[in-house]
């Protein structure tokens, strides 16, 4: 039976050969989107796959975790959600690109790809008074297109402890950095370098007769250069989270030029704790791609925690939808496995990749991908395994469309 229903499931959808024409959707309009099909044990035919985010609100999130291979079809999925959360509501969208140009939500299928995967040809129309429908945000660009903006972290926006950890623990255990750590509690004090440099100002008389006044001093200055001197961080001018991340749009955040892992997490970790400041009530949209190298099993840093925050307390308590990818699920930390609502397994994975998932997860997999796996190694893109949550003992084979947009 699984042998026959994959088979099916391959099949092209047959149409007429005319001409497809293209259908305008604006921005909140629809309800649930189709991005594909799928069918279980308990029902052997074939139906539609719908993501429903008007299903989920405040205290009812939901964590997508998906496991593939390279080139198997998880930023196709992405795209799909993406583009069905833009259909269905008026929430933020924040997804972090980590190469260039797979998302792009003004980039279309060919006829003949849409004939053949039988998919309807739409149109993202743009938000109420933009210009366009997606804002795509690059940090430390080479140089910018028509359509890109360059991504500064505010510090105005900024955490204490992250900025800590990416300028250097040192600072963060001296007396300097105490006073920094005082003086970072009122935001007005560093909105921006200027403000920074005035609180400071004000506090160090109190510190006159401390044998180590002027180390304080040099350490403060050197402090002051560095933010004066990063290209990623906006120190010059007052700015917040609304001057970058606009509410209706699809902000992409491209990582593609940044190579050092460090600076890719203390972007996505202030990003995060941004959002939850700003839209702390809001349901919001987060992806994530590579989701192994912010958040891995080992070690403790600003980024790790901010996504097992953005799991396990932004979209259980905010209703966020999380978007979680990666190509190892052995190595993503245990406590995001436990808290997937969603799972998908699309193509040939490893066994030993999925053990952990396996065990961990709160989607019974046993046994069905036992079945799985016996014909796996002969699937094409974008055909898996998805199960829920809500209905842990009820696996489903899935077959995720060709994104209409992205």
């Amino acid at each position: 039976m699984l042998k026959y229903n994959m088979a099916r499931l391959m099949l092209p959808e047959k149409q007429e050969d005319r001409f497809i024409p293209v259908r305008v959707v604006y921005r909140g309009c629809e309800s649930a989107v189709r991005i594909g099909w799928r069918h279980g044990s308990r029902t052997p035919w074939i139906q539609p796959h719908y993501f429903n985010p008007s299903a989920y609100s405040i205290e009812k999130g939901k964590v997508i975790v998906v496991v593939a291979g390279k080139g198997i079809g998880k930023t196709n999925l992405l795209r799909n959600m993406v583009q069905a959360y833009y259909r269905t509501t008026r929430n933020p969208i924040v997804v972090f690109q980590e190469k260039k140009d797979d998302l792009n939500f003004n980039r279309y299928p060919p006829v003949s790809k849409i004939k053949e995967y039988g998919i309807e040809r739409i149109r993202l129309a743009p938000p109420q008074g933009c210009r366009n429908n997606q804002r795509r945000l690059i940090p430390l660009p080479d140089e910018l297109k028509k359509d890109e903006m360059e991504y500064k972290l505010p510090l105005a926006e900024m955490d204490y402890s992250t900025l800590s950890e990416y300028l250097g623990k040192r600072m963060s255990m001296t007396v300097a950095g105490l006073v920094l750590e005082k003086i970072w509690r009122d935001r007005r004090n560093h909105t921006s370098i200027s403000a920074l440099k005035d609180a400071i100002a004000r506090e160090m008389p109190k510190f006159e007769n401390d044998p180590y006044y002027n180390q304080i001093l040099l350490y403060l200055e050197r402090f002051l250069i560095f933010l004066e001197i990063d290209r990623l961080i906006e120190a010059k001018r007052a700015k917040f989270v609304d001057n970058y991340i606009h509410p209706e749009q699809i902000n992409v955040i491209d990582l593609s030029n940044i190579g050092d892992l460090d600076i890719k997490r203390f972007v996505v970790a202030q990003t995060l704790n941004m959002l939850e400041r700003a839209y702390r009530k809001r349901e919001c949209f987060i992806g994530i791609t590579e989701s192994h190298i912010y958040a891995p099993e080992t070690g403790d840093f600003e980024s790790k925690r901010a996504t097992i925050r953005l799991v396990t307390v932004l979209a259980r308590s905010y209703g966020w939808t999380v978007f979680l990818e990666t190509q190892s699920p052995d190595a993503i930390e245990r406590i995001i496995l436990e808290n997937a609502d969603e799972v998908y397994i699309l193509g040939y994975v490893q066994r030993s990749k999925l053990s952990k998932m396996l065990r961990t997860a709160s989607v019974n997999f046993e046994g069905f991908i036992e079945l799985f796996y016996k014909v796996a190694g002969s699937l094409p893109k974008g055909i898996g395994v998805y199960g829920s949550a809500t209905d842990p003992y009820n696996p489903y084979l899935v077959r995720i469309q060709l994104s209409p947009v992205g």
